[in-house]
């Protein structure tokens, strides 16, 4: 059901491309004030949504609705939106391209120069506000690009990837950035398959798993959907199998190795401690490069929810 305090509400979309992939069934909803983290593997559909929504494609089916109506240009106008493609002329100075996008938005030339140097000064760059973009750092040119959706003050954010180049101190003045946003009444969508950023940042999640909406709630919530296990790092599969199976468990690869050796995600029933675990590996003599007990989290939480649905049921 529509809240009329949503700033965004997305139900049931769909997008099919003839090459293949897209969406099938997304459902998101944004509160005002809020920050909420639009996560999932690269190709499962997160930018295709963000485009449907700022109305770059034209979705097969679903609704989506902003500030409380029916998606119309005029309400795309409230919105910013950073592209996880970058898209800035390396000749441009850093605060035309600034005033440039607040200008299509429809501030005027003074306000929107006004609003660029007022955002430079805020990050720190307003040194170098007539610097061009390709003479910044790879760093300072993504903060210029995050100013750019920013400077028509907008209600709603949209942002794909934004900590993509940032080092830790330009991550932090961003995210100081954002929560003064939000602190205003702005709210955040942003787009990412960076675990940590969003554990640190969202009230919600929205998770998408091959082009649909595999869990949408609280931070805490999703969390919660941690399984029980460990992960565990061996070049010897067979060895691990036999050993799972032998203390009611479950183990699963994942997508990243270390050398020769694979990480693995061994799923166990709540009785079985992990020193279980680890006694069974002993006893069949299983090489242990890394074990590390599942922490409630949204990484795991993540791995468990946008599994695919035998292997969910499975465990």
């Amino acid at each position: 059901m529509q809240k009329a305090s949503d700033v965004l509400r997305v139900e049931g979309l769909a997008k099919r491309f003839e090459s293949g992939g897209g969406i099938d069934a997304v459902s998101i909803s944004v509160a005002p004030g809020s920050i909420t983290g639009f996560i999932g593997i690269n190709g499962a559909g997160k930018s295709t949504t963000l485009r449907c929504i700022l109305g770059l494609i034209t979705p097969d089916a679903g609704r989506i609705s902003l500030f409380g109506a029916t998606a119309t240009a005029q309400a795309r106008r409230r919105i910013g939106f950073l592209p996880e493609e970058r898209g800035l002329f390396p000749r441009d100075r850093a605060r035309d391209a600034i005033a440039f996008h607040a200008r299509l938005k429809g501030l005027s030339q003074r306000s929107a120069y006004a609003s660029a140097d007022c955002l430079l000064e805020r990050i720190g760059l307003g040194s170098r506000l007539r610097d061009r973009i390709g003479d910044l750092s790879k760093g300072n040119a993504q903060r210029v690009q995050i100013l750019c959706a920013l400077a028509h003050a907008p209600d709603l954010l949209l942002l794909d990837e934004p900590f993509s180049g940032l080092d830790p101190v330009a991550q932090s003045e961003v995210v100081s950035l954002f929560a003064e946003f939000r602190a205003g009444g702005g709210a955040i969508l942003f787009s990412t398959h960076a675990m940590a950023a969003a554990q640190n940042l969202c009230d919600r999640v929205v998770i998408l798993a091959n082009g649909r909406t595999v869990f949408e709630g609280e931070l805490a919530e999703a969390a919660a959907a941690s399984p029980h296990g460990a992960v565990v790092v061996t070049s010897d599969e067979a060895g691990l199998l036999t050993a799972a199976l032998a203390v009611g468990g479950e183990a699963r690869p994942m997508s990243s190795a270390i050398g020769e050796a694979t990480r693995w995600r061994v799923l166990l029933p709540p009785s079985v401690t992990h020193p279980v675990l680890m006694r069974a590996l002993a006893e069949h003599a299983v090489p242990i490069i890394a074990f590390e007990p599942i922490k409630a989290d949204l990484e795991s939480a993540f791995w468990q929810l946008a599994a695919p649905a035998k292997e969910r049921q499975a465990a």
